[in-house]
């Protein structure tokens, strides 16, 4: 099928797609738990990478026999950052709140969806957003709802980690919630990298999905490494171990060990 035409199909599903949620969201939501919320999220989540032409390929997800769905609650989940995708590639194996830059939230669909899920927005310009930031994962984490960050605080093309920056961190060790180390990579229809995947540099979020759409087929490889205790932890030294977790799981060289600041969070991920 020609690139014009497979792109045109798939912004279709999406549109439908789009629809379905937004009426899922005013008829059946307010009737129902934000258990069965998350899991139609969830399903929500698949289809969507599946109507972008992704397959989502998750290894090492049980631990004792249980999925991510099942060990994710009340535990933070940290993972590198390479494109908006990442967000849905995650929530598609367990919906969880993820703290992303407030123009997150105007993107079309993929916006509305990421507050729905219960994203954490924070306004970059604010002098005190980290630290209000930190208190509403500490919430969602004691209510039992999965947080996700990307401790980069931007996206990168995959084929090395920046920086992890352990501001946000904080939370987790607050509340003494595991945490769960994920190593995301994109691959084409060969088994290479996916170029097109990589939201970077001044790419827009238009651009980016035009040339998603466009792609034969791709998958999203999702390596769920063992959960990591964080009580007494210091967050600079558990921001170094999760860089190097994260980059043998990607099968890249060893990182440095510069330590991150809080500059790095302020950028807020893409």
């Amino acid at each position: 099928m020609p690139a014009i035409l497979r792109r045109l199909l798939r912004l279709a599903l999406l549109l439908l797609l789009a629809v379905a949620g937004i009426l899922t969201e005013i008829a059946i939501f307010p009737l129902i738990a934000a258990k069965r919320r998350r899991i139609i999220i969830r399903h929500w989540s698949r289809d969507l990478m599946s109507s972008c032409g992704l397959q989502v390929r998750v290894h090492g997800a049980e631990v004792g026999g249980r999925s991510l769905d099942e060990i994710a609650p009340g535990c933070m989940l940290v993972a590198n950052h390479v494109s908006w995708l990442d967000i849905f590639a995650i929530n598609s194996l367990a919906t969880s709140a993820f703290v992303a830059k407030a123009e997150v939230r105007r993107w079309p669909v993929a916006g509305w969806l990421a507050a729905l899920a219960g994203t954490v927005f924070i306004e970059r310009a604010r002098r005190h957003a980290v630290h209000q930031v930190i208190e509403q994962l500490r919430q969602r984490i004691r209510e039992g709802f999965p947080v996700a960050v990307f401790p980069e605080a931007t996206t990168s093309d995959g084929s090395n980690l920046l920086p992890f920056y352990g501001n946000l961190l904080e939370a987790a060790i607050a509340e003494e919630a595991p945490i769960i180390p994920i190593a995301l990579r994109y691959l084409d229809r060969d088994g290479a990298p996916a170029a097109a995947v990589a939201y970077v540099g001044e790419t827009t979020f238009m651009e980016s999905l035009w040339m998603v759409l466009g792609e034969r087929e791709l998958v999203v490889d999702v390596q769920v490494l063992p959960p990591i205790a964080t009580s007494g932890r210091n967050r600079h030294d558990l921001a170094r171990e999760l860089r190097g977790l994260i980059s043998s799981g990607l099968g890249l060289p060893p990182p440095d060990t510069s330590p991150g600041t809080v500059r790095g969070i302020r950028a807020a991920s893409r």
